[in-house]
């Protein structure tokens, strides 16, 4: 009997379930956040204006790559965001992306960006790192089969989300 997914985890969803699991739900049925949301925009227009040397947006394995470059003969992926508020969580989705590479053999290592603060964070991914995106994803993947998203709680995130209207209004 073949038995289809049919919610897929994806780093954003990851990312997601780590600061707000609501969002994580309603990412996971394409619910997507309101359009016009200004740190939407910024996030986009900084992801266009930075690294333009590097291969931006790529698709792999289900997941999109926001940069790679070749760096020592090793692959490394980019992940770049606005800011480093939730930095835990877009260093898990690196790692993410990490343990899908590794899964199709390909070796790489990570570097989460955040060009407005001139930062980066160097990310490898570690045996221990396997087994916490493993059980990880097991945890999501069990969670997404909610009928119903997660009530909306009040958390730090909540002042500059895209779906902030879609909770509170």
């Amino acid at each position: 009997m073949h038995t289809e997914k049919l919610f897929e985890v994806k780093g954003s969803i990851v990312q997601a379930y780590i600061v707000c699991k609501r969002q994580a739900w309603l990412l996971s049925r394409n619910i997507g956040p309101s359009s016009d949301n200004p740190f939407l925009e910024i996030g986009k227009l900084i992801s266009q204006e930075y690294y333009k040397n590097d291969r931006k947006e790529v698709y792999f394995d289900g997941v999109v790559l926001d940069l790679i470059r070749k760096e020592d003969e090793l692959l490394l992926v980019g992940e770049i965001k606005k800011s480093s508020r939730a930095k835990n969580a877009a260093i898990l989705q690196l790692k993410f992306y990490l343990y899908k590479l590794f899964k199709n053999n390909i070796k790489a290592r990570g570097k989460l960006f955040i060009p407005e603060e001139k930062k980066t964070f160097d990310v490898e991914l570690t045996t221990d790192d396997i087994e916490e995106i493993e059980t990880l994803t097991q945890e999501i993947d069990s969670f997404l089969y909610s009928q119903l998203p997660p009530q909306p709680q009040k958390i730090k995130a909540c002042s500059k989300c895209s779906y902030k209207e879609f909770c509170w209004a």
